[in-house]
Parts: structure tokens; sequence; C-alpha cells
């Protein structure tokens, strides 16, 4: 029942050519560009999920730091300004 949709044409920096008329070279460049905006794809996913975790650990410190009443170092003058 399903019909295969067949792509006869791609569109690169803004021009359409049919795929007819690319080269092996092409077309093979082509589809590593294409697999490799994939793989960007998934690292802004991997990216976003470790900067959620580094958020939610900073945050764990942070209160770990308040709850076991860790006091900071104070603050040294440099003597030799």
């Amino acid at each position: 029942m399903s019909e295969e949709t067949k792509i006869d044409s791609v569109n690169f920096n803004g021009e359409q050519y049919l795929l007819e008329n690319l080269t092996p070279r092409v077309m093979d460049s082509l589809n590593v560009l294409i697999k490799l905006q994939g793989a960007i794809a998934e690292l802004a996913v991997d990216l976003k999920v470790k900067q959620s975790a580094q958020i939610h650990i900073s945050e764990e410190v942070k209160k770990f730091i308040e709850e076991d009443k860790i006091e900071p170092n104070p603050k040294q003058e440099d003597e030799n300004i």
C-alpha cells in the first residue's frame, strides 16, 4: 500500500541538483556530509545532557558544602604587589 518516495534531486548551497547529474565523488561527499550532520545533531543532544548533569552536580556540591558547614578559606592579599 505504501509507495516509496524516490528522491531525484538534492538542494545544496541554495541550488537544486538532479542526482542523475552528480558524479560519484560528489555523491560520496554528500553522503558523508549528511552523516556528519546527523552525528553533529547527536553530539548536540549529548552536550545538552552533559551540561544539564553538570548544573545538577554543581548544585548538589553547593548543597553538600552548606549542609556540612564547610567554610571557604579567607582571601589572602598578595603581599608582593
